[in-house]
């Protein structure tokens, strides 16, 4: 996970370019991976924990260049801005981590137009913990971009309990929000 919030290397190929290689070479075999790419796939980065700030990687927006890199769709529209910082998930204590009304107070939608109208919208993050940064933005999209597909993709999706079986090892799973209770399956 660190290697990918960094973008380091596998050997000498970096990480996260590594990972959307073999996200493309095993598409076939995960049928629901394919609801999130395609020729008509706009990808969306989910922004960081904190403002963007010049010189600072966003691993998101790094994932979606090299998904698209790897023909999995068709545009960036980097139009999610982060105003207002939030508590990272990873670090912070269980009750201690945003919740979806924090992360969508702390977002605006930046008034980028695709070249095209997008048929399909997948929001792109590197780590899915509880999911909150989804669903805190998928609003801000839906009111956007009313008539559109909107998917989730995250590049690492973390496990409390139990073992690692497979390091490439993807699953479809719902994310449910419902009177203050998030809910992650798987």
């Amino acid at each position: 996970m660190s290697e990918v919030k960094s973008d380091g290397f596998i050997g000498s190929t970096r990480v996260i370019a590594h990972a959307a290689r073999r996200v493309a070479e095993r598409l076939d075999a995960y049928p629901f991976l394919q609801d999130c790419f395609g020729l008509d796939v706009t990808f969306v980065p989910i922004p960081r924990s904190s403002p963007r700030r010049a010189g600072f990687l966003w691993p998101a927006e790094r994932i979606c260049a090299c998904l698209l890199a790897e023909g999995l769709g068709r545009d960036i529209l980097r139009c999610l801005e982060r105003t207002q910082p939030v508590q990272q998930a990873s670090s912070a204590a269980a009750g201690q981590r945003p919740n979806p009304p924090d992360h969508y107070a702390s977002i605006t939608v930046r008034p980028l137009r695709p070249r095209a109208y997008p048929n399909r919208i997948t929001l792109v993050d590197d780590v899915i913990t509880r999911g909150s940064s989804f669903v805190g933005m998928v609003p801000h999209i839906q009111e956007a971009f009313p008539d559109t597909a909107i998917r989730c993709f995250a590049l690492i999706r973390t496990i409390s309990t139990g073992d690692i079986d497979a390091i490439f090892a993807p699953t479809a799973g719902t994310i449910t929000y419902h009177d203050g209770l998030l809910m992650r399956q798987p």
